[in-house]
C-alpha cells in the first residue's frame, strides 16, 4: 500500500485529500496545526501529527517522528487566502501568507527528501493556484496569494532540477474554485470532487524532472 502524507487536512480540501486517498487504498499520514480541534479528521482514522507548516522547529519535529519511513506521495496543502489588491493589503498578512504558502511547501519539501528518495512513487505536489500564473493574471485583486502561488511555482521549478537527481517528481496543482472557508460559498466545485481529480493528477502523473504546473482536471496551465 502506498503511503501519502497530507499537510493542513483537517478540513476543506485537506481532508477530502485524507478520505479520497484511503479511499483507494492508501496509508494516508495526515497533519494538523490543533489536532484536539479536528474532530473530522481523527473520524477518517489516518494517522496523524502535528504540524505548524509555518514553523520551522515543527517541521524539523515531523521530519524526526517519520525518521527512515519512505513516503511515496507528499501533498503540500495547508495553505492561506487573501483576496485584497494593492490599495488594501495589510503588509503583515502579506508576509504570513508568504511564509505559509511559498516558503513553508518548499521547507517541507526539504525536510522529507529524504523520505521521499526512500519511497517507491517519489512524487511530491504542492497545492499552487491558477491566480499564480503570471500569463493569466488580468485583475487586480488577491495581490498577496497570487505572489505567493507564482513563488512557490518559481521554488518548486527550480528545486526539481536538484531533487530529480533522487528520483523525485514535483508537480504544481490548481484544485479548482473549491467550496471552502477560501473559497466560499458560491463556488462551483466541490471539496470531494476537486480531491478525487487531484487523486487522478498526482498518482496518474508519472516521472519527471521537470515541474508540470496542472489543474484538479489534469490540463496544463500557464507559468
Amino acid at each position: 500500500m502506498p503511503t501519502t502524507l497530507i499537510t493542513g487536512a483537517n478540513r476543506g480540501i485537506g481532508l477530502a485529500l485524507v478520505r479520497e486517498f484511503q479511499s483507494k487504498g492508501h496509508t494516508v499520514i495526515a497533519t494538523a496545526r490543533d489536532l484536539a480541534a479536528a474532530k473530522d479528521l481523527k473520524a477518517t482514522g489516518a494517522e496523524l501529527h502535528t504540524l505548524d507548516v509555518s514553523d520551522a522547529a515543527s517541521i524539523k519535529a515531523l521530519a524526526e517522528a517519520l525518521k527512515g519511513r519512505p513516503i511515496d506521495f507528499l501533498i503540500n496543502n495547508a495553505g492561506l487566502g487573501d483576496r485584497a489588491d494593492i490599495s488594501r493589503l495589510d503588509y503583515d498578512r502579506f508576509e504570513e501568507i508568504l511564509r505559509v504558502n511559498t516558503i513553508a511547501p518548499i521547507r517541507v519539501l526539504d525536510a522529507l527528501t529524504p523520505n521521499l528518495a526512500a519511497g517507491k512513487e517519489k512524487i511530491a505536489a504542492a497545492l499552487s493556484s491558477q491566480l499564480g500564473s503570471i500569463e493569466n493574471t488580468d485583475m487586480g485583486f488577491g495581490l498577496a496569494y497570487r505572489v505567493s502561488k507564482a513563488g512557490l511555482n518559481m521554488g518548486l521549478r527550480t528545486a526539481a532540477h536538484t531533487l530529480s537527481a533522487q528520483g523525485i517528481t514535483l508537480l504544481a496543482l490548481h484544485p479548482g474554485w473549491v467550496k471552502t472557508d477560501m473559497g466560499g460559498d458560491g463556488a462551483p466545485v466541490e471539496p470531494a470532487d476537486s480531491a478525487a481529480g487531484l487523486y487522478k493528477v498526482i498518482t496518474g502523473a508519472g516521472p519527471s524532472k521537470e515541474l508540470r504546473f496542472y489543474d484538479f482536471e489534469g490540463k496544463t496551465l500557464p507559468w
